[in-house]
């Protein structure tokens, strides 16, 4: 059999200012092609399908738009909860949507019943913390891995059939750390590096299942073998300037896994484009790129951001790529009352510019020194 990995869709999010809506119908519509043409037996959704657990009215309109249209594909479409959905709302008419073969679960106890599909087993496990687990089962894990442990234990597996995990954890490869990519939140990594808050869970402990269809990480990945982080379909944030998006498509012929990974084409790329503010402004192309400018220009230029938003309409923001020194010397003068204003100014200038002052420079700021004198 063969189905579609998804995850982080993340409806609703923005990008600064910018309603990401047009971008996300636009590669979504690319993915129910795929899944036509790939003749998928289901569809896996690996959570985060909002970007919050309060999603506007017009989020929950393009969720509706989704879910159709996912369906009219007349497969099975499987969907679990993660750390930015509200798990009570995204279960609302979940019992009525398995009729439709619609399967959405967003409860852990509800994990314990695979969906068997073509004859390989799905299991679904939203993102929980180790209390929902403890609620669920009477247990005292303090850790996510011991809940995983505990959840693990009620589960049934017939290891004699293939099976399926998918579950929106922070699940790590073997003695090492994953590949974020830029646009999780505090909420998906602390400064330690790990992901999905102070807790983490080796990808060994899920050794059982043969494919594990992870959620949560929006860097696409293998963090073993026979288990991936598909990634999001579009950049949420300019570190992810150069990152690759793509889809995942996975074949399972019994216990065997065979993992391909798609290309995409995004409405509007996000790139950081570097040049002088002139260069930028009579450069070609890219003016409907979601924008983040660095200008090489040694002065500040004069209103920046307002030229640029003319020409890029999707301009994020901008920098400049000189780099000022990470501290100063103090300056040779034994009595600063005695040396001139010009000298103090041109010392200042050098240490925090990098350079000395042009003659043409010189003169400016004398002249308006002695205006200011006068």
């Amino acid at each position: 059999m063969k189905f579609l990995h998804l995850s982080d869709l993340h409806i609703g999010k923005k990008l600064n200012e910018y309603p990401l809506y047009e971008d996300q119908r636009f590669v979504l519509n690319q993915a129910i092609s795929l899944a036509k043409e790939q003749n998928v037996d289901a569809i896996v959704i690996a959570g985060d399908v909002y970007d919050s657990g309060a999603p506007t009215a017009e989020a929950m309109d393009f969720y509706d738009w989704l879910l159709g249209s996912l369906h009219e594909l007349g497969k099975p479409i499987l969907i679990i909860s993660g750390n930015h959905d509200s798990a009570e709302r995204l279960h609302v008419a979940s019992s009525i949507l398995r009729n439709s073969h619609i399967y959405i679960v967003t409860r852990v106890e509800d994990a314990l019943t695979p969906v068997e599909i073509e004859g390989v087993r799905f299991y679904l496990l939203p993102y929980f913390r180790p209390s929902d687990v403890n609620y669920a089962f009477g247990n005292e894990c303090r850790t996510y891995e011991a809940a995983m442990s505990a959840v693990l234990e009620k589960l049934n597996l017939d290891l004699d059939k293939p099976n399926v995990l998918v579950t929106h954890q922070s699940i790590l490869p073997v003695g090492a750390k994953i590949e974020s990519s830029g646009s999780e939140t505090a909420l998906d990594i602390d400064t330690s590096g790990s992901v999905g808050g102070t807790e983490t869970i080796d990808v060994s402990l899920l050794s059982a299942f043969d494919y594990l269809a992870l959620g949560h990480i929006h860097k696409a990945q293998f963090i073993a073998k026979n288990a991936r982080y598909p990634g999001a379909l579009l950049k949420y944030h300019v570190k992810e300037a150069n990152a690759k998006r793509s889809f995942t498509i996975v074949e399972m012929k019994g216990k065997d896994v065979h993992v391909e990974e798609h290309p995409l084409v995004l409405m509007r790329d996000l790139l950081i484009v570097e040049g002088t503010l002139e260069d930028l402004l009579h450069g070609e192309g890219n003016e409907k790129d979601y924008i983040q400018a660095r200008l090489l220009d040694e002065a500040t230029v004069d209103s920046p951001y307002n030229k640029l938003k003319a020409k890029y309409p999707y301009l994020l923001g901008l920098d400049y790529a000189r780099a000022l020194p990470s501290f100063v010397e103090e300056a040779d003068f034994e009595n600063v009352e005695d040396v001139r204003k010009e000298d103090l100014f041109a010392t200042f200038f050098e240490k925090y510019g990098g350079r000395a002052l042009e003659e043409d420079e010189r003169a400016l700021v004398e002249k308006i020194l002695e205006e200011v004198e006068a």
